[in-house]
């Protein structure tokens, strides 16, 4: 009879686990040696009236002065349109903002490398940002990954 149960308890285990929401596709930031995945800060499906939010899922990694980022993003995040938000200081201690080319899903391409304008640029902060068109010609982010950077010395 123990057996019987112990296999009847395993057996509604895997049912209860199989029927749990898959988790949200995470993107890996890789930068001087080091990489981080993260979870979205900013997860929404299009019609539906909430968002998964996460102010705290941000990637912290130590990087040097004009060091690239790799990025790598799930089939998921890349089933519609994405991109990569940047800010950073240039070598006259100025903040700048910069993007990427949006990425279609056509392209099938799942990675991005991130280069600094001069390798005396600084990066502060990447998002990856997932877009969505409604009505036909309306772009919305609908996903948002992030990434921190420190100096290291």
């Amino acid at each position: 009879m123990r057996k019987a149960l112990t296999v009847t308890l395993a057996g509604a285990a895997v049912a209860v686990a199989g029927c749990s929401a898959p988790p949200p596709p995470e993107v890996t930031f890789y930068t001087d040696g080091n990489s981080a995945a993260v979870s979205p800060r900013l997860l929404c499906e299009i019609g539906k009236p909430t968002c998964l939010e996460d102010p705290d899922a941000v990637a912290n990694l130590k990087t040097r002065l004009g060091q690239p980022v790799q990025i790598s993003v799930s089939e998921k995040v890349a089933s519609t349109p994405w991109g990569v938000v940047f800010s950073y200081v240039d070598a006259n201690g100025q903040q700048q903002v910069a993007s990427s080319r949006a990425i279609f899903p056509s392209s099938g391409q799942l990675t991005y490398t991130l280069k600094l304008p001069a390798p005396t640029d600084r990066l502060i902060y990447v998002e990856v940002r997932k877009t969505e068109v409604i009505d036909g010609s309306k772009l919305v982010d609908s996903g948002i990954w992030a990434l921190s950077t420190e100096l290291r010395s």
